[in-house]
């Protein structure tokens, strides 16, 4: 019959393997991201995201993901996705242009429009979580006269172009534009006047007309302004 040190010799033996088999467990292993050879992840956080160091330099284009912050509400950090017509959506401000932008350009602008009518002293932080894949372009428009981002608008295929969408992402009427008499010709040659102020306005959707590849969007001088 074993004696007892011998029984308490295997005792103990036998907690410390138990020890050892709970501590494995409780440890959560990386596991390799997928397509990404070298790289893991922890359980728990997105495959990829917040893997790699984001060039600050970086233009913000369609699809980002970003994470936004006014520092003074208190409310953390907030994400949000850069719309296919470049726009963050940033409250109390609403859409606002960013693509083609740093961080910190984006940033600035951001401050001086939240300071200007909504806070005494805004510190905005902006960071991109993840890029955009390659977005497929689909056409391109074309914006003059009235306008403050004149030039062309690239398309992204499979996300329709509105009018009004269109207008907005070239920042917006110039002071003196007629925004109720904007002239949309098309390749054929054919030619639509819209109320874009009242789409933006009285929400007259059906009034917003999608565009098309080759389209040009000329928006009118008001001879004076209402």
């Amino acid at each position: 019959m074993p004696s007892c040190s011998l029984r308490l010799f295997w005792l103990a033996v036998a907690c410390g393997a138990a020890e050892v088999t709970a501590a494995a467990q409780a440890v959560p292993r990386a596991v390799p991201v997928p397509n990404r050879p070298g790289m893991y992840a922890q359980p728990g956080y997105p495959a990829g995201e917040r893997m790699e160091a984001v060039d600050p330099d970086k233009k913000l284009s369609p699809g980002d993901q970003v994470t936004y912050e006014i520092v003074e509400d208190k409310d953390g950090g907030i994400p949000r996705v850069v719309s296919a017509t470049g726009e963050l959506e940033v409250q109390p401000l609403g859409r606002v242009h960013v693509a083609g932008k740093t961080t910190a350009e984006a940033s600035s602008d951001l401050k001086r429009r939240l300071e200007a009518d909504y806070y005494y002293k805004a510190t905005v932080k902006l960071s991109i979580d993840r890029v955009s894949p390659t977005l497929v372009r689909s056409g391109t428009i074309f914006l003059s006269g009235e306008v403050r981002a004149v030039g062309p608008l690239e398309m992204v295929a499979g996300v329709p172009l509105k009018l009004s969408e269109a207008i907005l992402s070239a920042g917006g009427f110039g002071p003196w534009a007629d925004d109720r008499k904007v002239q949309v010709t098309r390749r054929n040659g054919s030619k639509v006047i819209v109320d874009v102020k009242a789409i933006i306005q009285k929400g007259i959707l059906d009034k917003d007309i999608p565009l098309e590849d080759g389209d040009r969007v000329y928006v009118p001088q008001a001879f004076f302004k209402k």
